[in-house]
């Protein structure tokens, strides 16, 4: 097996509501979806759809990074796609633009578990795979009345977990969203808060001293990314256990947290970490300082919420449901995926990621072909 042919198409999805991020609100979701097809025919496919707030990759530069990688990738047997993998934070195209390392690493993930004829997930992950996954129900920065309508509807829907943003308001603000969700849900629902960077430590303290009333699950990224320290500080004086989100970009921010005991959670993106394989090793580190983990999405394309399910299902049993729901927060998708169904999203079970976009998605498609 060798692959004989690279496909890019961009795409734009539109959002029902603003989603918040470190850089302001974001209203669409724009990325590139990589397909590597071999000389049996099989496709393997990956996606890039870099977020604001982690790190600077962007649109523009993942998908020239992706172009130029696809000519060095189109011809390789597949005896190399491992060292393809491992090399790819030393590919030059690619080194600095994790959501396009994951976009190949992905594709050529799926190649290999289509060949062997297996699910992404038990390719991955064995005997322990999980055929659902447990997946929370994320609610934006909306009004107070807004929110406790999608957390009803949600709970209604059999979901057991809700994660709410918060920050970027006053906190009166976000305390009486909070409220408003806690009061629609009842005492059993589980809740989480995800501030995305929004807050300074002292704030972030006060904050969560506050919020602690309504019996939070945890509170994801109170702080800048880049400010450990101020993590470590949040998370020693906050009544809410911690998550640490964007400060996660790969094993050596993962050691960092647990020497500085700077959260209790560390959050696993697949897509900003570069991959499949890297976050494999975050998950080494976490499971090495027996920190709990969560796999949650960046509110990408059906094929790389996809990708995140498989590698969520391939960690069997986890203490906390998943942030994999996403997709409820297009308008649009590129493909059919699973959906969230009483609290849990199917494996797709046909070998590989198990998703497909429609011919027309191609046309035009930048190619690369082997000679």
């Amino acid at each position: 097996m060798s692959i004989v042919r690279a496909r890019l198409q961009s795409y734009s999805l539109s959002l029902r509501d603003p989603w918040p991020s470190a850089d302001g609100n974001v209203n669409d979701r724009r990325g590139w979806i990589l397909a590597l097809e071999d000389n049996s025919g099989r496709v393997g496919l990956g996606d890039a759809a870099p977020f604001p707030g982690f790190g600077l990759e962007t649109h523009a530069s993942a998908g020239a990074g992706l172009k130029l990688a696809m000519a060095r990738i189109v011809g390789t047997s597949r005896d190399g796609f491992a060292a393809v993998i491992a090399d790819l934070t030393r590919l030059a195209p690619v080194a600095a633009a994790p959501t396009a390392r994951a976009a190949i690493d992905c594709a050529l993930h799926d190649l290999m578990a289509q060949e062997e004829g297996l699910p992404l997930a038990r390719y991955l992950g064995g005997a322990q795979t999980l055929r659902e996954v447990p997946a929370n129900v994320t609610i934006p920065r909306v009004p107070p009345g807004r929110a406790a309508e999608l957390g009803r509807r949600a709970v209604d829907a059999g979901v057991g977990t809700l994660k709410l943003k918060v920050g970027g308001a006053p906190r009166a603000e976000d305390e009486e969203r909070l409220r408003a969700l806690r009061d629609a849900v009842g005492p059993e629902v589980r809740i989480r808060i995800d501030a995305n960077q929004a807050w300074g430590c002292d704030e972030a303290i006060e904050a969560l001293r506050s919020f602690a009333r309504y019996r939070l699950e945890y509170a994801e990224q109170p702080v800048a990314a880049d400010d450990i320290e101020g993590l470590a500080r949040v998370h020693q004086a906050s009544p809410v256990p911690i998550a640490a989100d964007e400060t996660v970009r790969g094993v050596e921010s993962a050691e960092a947290i647990l020497y500085r005991s700077a959260a209790d959670i560390l959050i696993l993106k697949p897509m900003a970490l570069g991959g499949l394989r890297e976050a494999r090793s975050v998950l080494n580190v976490a499971s090495e300082g027996d920190m709990p983990v969560v796999v949650t999405s960046l509110v990408e394309s059906a094929v790389g919420r996809t990708a995140a399910v498989h590698f969520a299902a391939s960690l069997g049993e986890t203490a906390y449901a998943h942030g994999l729901a996403t997709g409820e927060a297009l308008r649009e998708d590129i493909a059919p995926s699973p959906a969230l169904t009483r609290g849990a999203i199917a494996v797709p079970q046909r070998p590989g990621l198990g998703v497909k976009p429609s011919d027309d998605f191609w046309r035009d498609a930048f190619t690369v072909e082997a000679e």
